[in-house]
């Protein structure tokens, strides 16, 4: 009897130790973050560009990393999270950038203030937001940019992008870290545009 309590005791004894070795979950996120502007400077700007959340769709519409492999099929990583949902992480990111680069506008989130005439709406849809086995990170979506008229909301520029970034380091954080590059570029390109209407001074 004393030696099948031995041997349960130990078993169990196994399974706690075996139970202990879970994989650690990590969590990832974006380094670079702009400094804000100045509050004196957001008082001089008469107009306001609006940003909405990005939207996220598809299979990259989750916390978990996601990687397209050589077979075209798509792994859901199980321990590599992003810090937050990545629609916040993209949002944040969109609207730090863009609160230094736009000259003559504030930048604020949207539905924080009411839309006045000559202002801008931004909103952004990312259909792809994934590793890939040899482009390394992948952002595809597009950008739709209103401008609030006496009638209402105009859409006045809408494009697609599709950009891609290789990896400088292995790994899950070297893929975050194509990512934030890879969306830096796509600020980039949407700031050119939002500089060329915000110029244009035809209401």
């Amino acid at each position: 009897m004393m030696r099948i309590l031995s041997t349960i005791l130990f078993i169990l004894l196994l399974s706690s130790c075996t139970s202990n070795q879970v994989t650690a979950i990590k969590y990832y996120d974006f380094v670079q973050q702009e400094v804000m502007s100045e509050p004196d400077n957001i008082k001089n700007k008469s107009k306001h560009i609006h940003i909405g959340q990005v939207d996220v769709q598809g299979v990259s519409d989750q916390q978990a990393i996601i990687q397209i492999l050589r077979d075209s099929s798509v792994n859901i990583a199980n321990y590599h999270f992003w810090s937050e949902h990545p629609k916040f992480t993209l949002s944040s990111s969109l609207l730090r950038q863009l609160a230094n680069k736009t000259q003559g506008y504030s930048v604020i989130p949207a539905n924080k203030k009411n839309p006045e005439f000559g202002d801008f709406l931004l909103e952004i849809t990312v259909t792809k937001l994934a590793g890939h086995f040899t482009l390394g990170s992948v952002i595809e979506g597009q950008w739709f940019v209103y401008k609030q008229t006496d009638t209402g909301k105009v859409l006045v520029n809408t494009q697609f992008f599709s950009v891609s970034t290789e990896l400088e380091n292995s790994g899950f954080s070297g893929l975050i870290q194509a990512h934030e590059q890879s969306w830096l570029k796509i600020i980039s390109s949407l700031n050119q545009t939002l500089l060329v209407y915000s110029d244009n001074k035809q209401s």
